[in-house]
């Protein structure tokens, strides 16, 4: 099987970037071949104002990508096209692209786009509906892309454009929604129940011999409100005092200096900045929990699966996907959504948790079931072979 991946990367790699790197490795390595096609955020010219205004009709639809897709096609001539982001550069154009061409397309819904100019569903640091339920009037009302309504005003034009076409249904075969939480909110969007499957991410194991818990808990993220560790931290003053453990920040952000001088008087929490990958997980392997305290409806954290990987359980907050990810009492806690109070007890019993092996078992179980490379290959190639064997009948 031959694969065209297409990806239009952010100007600061993240989360994202880093599934679908891995994915390309998955695929690769059980021997499929994958044609790239990666466009950056950071070959986009802002300078003056007829780029940007070039810019934003590109957005709704670029023919310059319409007809470089179609030529690609052509030349290497997949079976399938993968497509992961297309905003803003690529446009929904290469969806158009390919079926002119006739190739299959399956979409990785990473984030909220579709139904959110500003990707998160998040807004003021609350959750936000609005453009699901209503109007994407009111994002630009709001400037929810990159707080600005101007920015906003071509990404809505394009979300209204092909919400009105109905490009999202018809132009895509199948789509992995990353949990059954974000698969019902794209339904609620509009997109067609049955062109959703449920895949989530996956990591290699990094158990090490020998490695054992330590009196420590640890945060792993970038430092800004979204994230929680605001909460987490006022929780941790009340307990921490109390338990002979410490608390550790893996991360940076706009509210690091912040949080750091606010709290700097508890001794037993480590601001560690931001650590390479090794030795993140080293901290995880030694700690007894990982803590997301995510106040929005958070994609898949890989923080999570990297968790399960050296078998540490984690305490979440009850909030979309991370309620499903994160089951309580049986692969960690969850405490209520932003409500530090919930947390602080939550935190209080899972230091005292008398089943810790158990959840350890747990963890292992779901990991091998879910969250292996082996097994996300055969849900991948199982998705890939359905969607060639339908357009095939469809033909």
């Amino acid at each position: 099987m031959k694969i065209l991946v297409i990806h239009n990367y952010y100007q600061i790699s993240g989360g994202e970037d880093r599934v679908l790197e891995e994915e390309i490795k998955l695929l690769t390595s059980n021997g499929v071949e994958v044609v790239k096609y990666f466009i950056s955020n950071k070959e986009m010219d802002l300078k003056g104002l007829v780029n940007k205004i070039k810019l934003g009709i590109n957005t709704v639809w670029s023919k310059q990508k319409y007809k470089e897709i179609k030529s690609l096609i052509k030349e290497v001539n997949p079976d399938l096209v993968h497509l992961h982001n297309t905003f803003p550069l690529l446009s929904p154009s290469v969806y158009y692209a390919c079926q002119v061409m006739g190739k299959p397309v399956v979409q990785t819904l990473h984030n909220y786009r579709l139904g959110c100019p500003g990707a998160m569903l998040l807004r003021n640091n609350e959750v936000c509906e609005k453009c699901i339920s209503g109007s994407l009037l009111n994002s630009v009302k709001y400037g929810c892309y990159r707080n600005s309504r101007v920015q906003t005003v071509p990404l809505s034009t394009m979300l209204y454009t092909h919400r009105f076409l109905n490009t999202w249904n018809n132009k895509v075969d199948k789509y992995i929604a990353l949990t059954n939480f974000a698969k019902e909110k794209f339904i609620q969007i509009g997109l067609n129940e049955d062109k959703i499957t449920v895949k989530p991410n996956f990591i290699e194991k990094h158990i090490e011999v020998g490695i054992k818990k330590e009196d420590q808990v640890t945060f792993v993220g970038r430092i800004s409100k979204e994230k929680g560790l605001h909460l987490l931290l006022a929780a941790w003053s009340k307990v921490g005092s109390k338990v002979n453990t410490k608390l550790n920040v893996i991360g940076d952000g706009p509210l690091r200096k912040e949080l750091e001088s606010k709290y700097q008087h508890l001794s037993n929490v480590n601001f560690l900045g931001k650590l390479d990958s090794k030795d993140v997980l080293s901290y995880m392997s030694k700690s007894k929990y990982i803590i997301v305290p995510s106040i929005w409806y958070e994609g898949f954290p890989m923080t999570i699966i990297e968790s399960y990987s050296v078998n540490t359980p984690v305490i979440s907050s009850n909030i979309g996907s991370l309620k499903e990810v994160v089951i309580n009492e049986v692969t960690g806690f969850h405490f209520e959504n932003n409500n530090i109070n919930s947390l602080e007890n939550t935190l209080k019993k899972a230091l005292h948790y008398s089943d810790y092996d158990k959840l350890q078992r747990n963890i292992n179980e779901q990991y091998e079931k879910k969250y292996t490379p082996s097994a996300n290959f055969k849900m991948l190639i199982n998705i890939y072979e359905e969607v060639v064997r339908s357009k095939k009948i469809g033909k």
